[in-house]
């Protein structure tokens, strides 16, 4: 349980902590990575010394195991030679060898539910391992695009709203002032000599085709009167 506590903690830790920075994600992927690990590396040295508990104690189990017929073998010869106080000694201490074995073997089955314990934990280490070394690019990319979404709501959250409208009012005003610049760089004021000019003509065509109007009217109205 300690072990699936520890890689809870090594989560929970490191993406709260990435979340509410966003520093360097990459950097703290990274970490999570070397962290799990040193996490795989500590609970293989705890398995293997597990093994080597296991080993020795089936080594001691043996050599009781041959203690124990060797104190049978010891009380049957005394009852043989007719000594019923030395047999009674030996299957004494034959039952407290027996005692013994039966000792090592409950600390045998404990350490095999603890080294299948272990077993499971390391695999499960293992594939999350795996799993964050297979997405960490993905990762990496998931956290900096949050990164970016949160400093553009930070700063759109940041902005006074008044403080934007007066903003843009005078960015209006400024572009209604160059409107009107362009506008009056065209205006010259007064009429220059060639726009005298051509006003004069222009009336004097018009004042010569009045005159031919005219004419064609008078003699129009002479015909009829005749």
């Amino acid at each position: 349980m300690q072990m699936f506590k520890r890689i809870a903690d090594i989560f929970n830790s490191h993406v709260n902590s990435a979340l509410d920075k966003l520093e360097d994600p990459e950097k703290m992927i990274n970490l999570m990575i070397t962290e799990l690990e040193e996490t795989q590396s500590k609970a293989r040295s705890s398995m293997a010394a597990r093994k080597a508990e296991q080993l020795s104690l089936e080594r001691e189990k043996a050599e009781l195991e041959k203690l124990l017929l060797r104190w049978e073998d010891r009380a049957k010869l005394a009852i043989t030679n007719g000594r019923e106080d030395l047999a009674r000694e030996a299957l004494i201490e034959k039952n407290n060898t027996n005692s013994r074995i039966k000792r090592i073997e409950e600390l045998e089955t404990n350490l095999q539910t603890i080294l299948a314990s272990q077993s499971s934990q390391l695999t499960q280490i293992a594939d999350k391992l795996k799993e964050v070394k297979d997405k960490q690019q993905i990762l990496v990319q998931r956290a900096r695009s949050a990164k970016e979404k949160k400093q553009v709501a930070d700063t759109l959250k940041s902005s006074d709203s008044t403080d934007l409208a007066r903003k843009f009012s005078e960015l209006e005003s400024k572009i209604e002032r160059m409107e009107a610049d362009a506008e009056m760089a065209g205006y010259h004021g007064t009429a220059s000599a060639a726009d005298e000019f051509s006003k004069m003509e222009n009336e004097s065509e018009i004042d010569a085709e009045m005159e031919q109007l005219k004419a064609s009217m008078s003699k129009k109205k002479e015909k009829e009167q005749k």
